[in-house]
């Protein structure tokens, strides 16, 4: 096994699904009073080289402990399609690195790569939809970084996974050379 066989989009459809792992990590949601927490925690950090005191340094503590409990990333969501999502979304990202690695090991053909590009656009439209449909009230809840991050991964790794079917060389016999016809005399 070696990871000199990969190609340039074996390496995309590789890192895109690690990427992925890592978006699950940053904040999806929060709300507003979570993101006014977020304001005040900023407001509340003194300036280079100004002086603190303790009541400063209250209130950002507090305003951070606020604001930390409004923000929920993808481990963080109760829901059953929150549960869905990061399911999916591990699923993906398995399979995004599965395929590195049996291309690596020298095994050619387009299935694996269909398959964690399937994966990631049914995984896409779920994510969307969350982004669309936000956990609790619409009108307190805030998207945040991360749901977004996560579409822009899964659609780079559909596109690489993609492009890497394309690529695959035919795993097929050749085709026959069209018969010649026949001289009629």
């Amino acid at each position: 096994m070696t990871f000199a066989r990969l190609r340039l989009v074996d390496w995309v459809v590789f890192v895109a699904a690690l990427a992925l792992l890592f978006t699950t990590a940053p904040d999806w949601y929060s709300t507003q009073a979570g993101e006014t927490a977020r304001e005040v925690q900023e407001q509340a950090q003194p300036g280079e080289g100004a002086p603190t005191g303790q009541v400063q340094a209250e209130v950002e503590e507090d305003a951070g402990a606020i604001a930390e409990s409004k923000e929920r990333n993808a481990w963080q969501e109760d829901g059953g399609i929150d549960r869905v999502i990061l399911m999916a979304l591990l699923l993906t990202a398995a399979l995004g690195v599965a395929t590195g690695f049996r291309k690596a090991a020298g095994h050619e053909g387009a299935g694996l790569y269909g398959l964690t590009g399937l994966s990631a656009c049914i995984t896409a439209l779920l994510v969307l939809y969350r982004i669309l449909q936000e956990p609790g009230f619409d009108e307190v809840t805030v998207v945040k970084i991360g749901a977004p991050l996560a579409l822009g991964v899964l659609g780079v790794l559909a596109f690489a996974c993609a492009m890497a079917m394309r690529e695959q060389p035919d795993a097929g016999p050749e085709p026959a050379p069209p018969a010649e016809p026949a001289e009629s005399t």
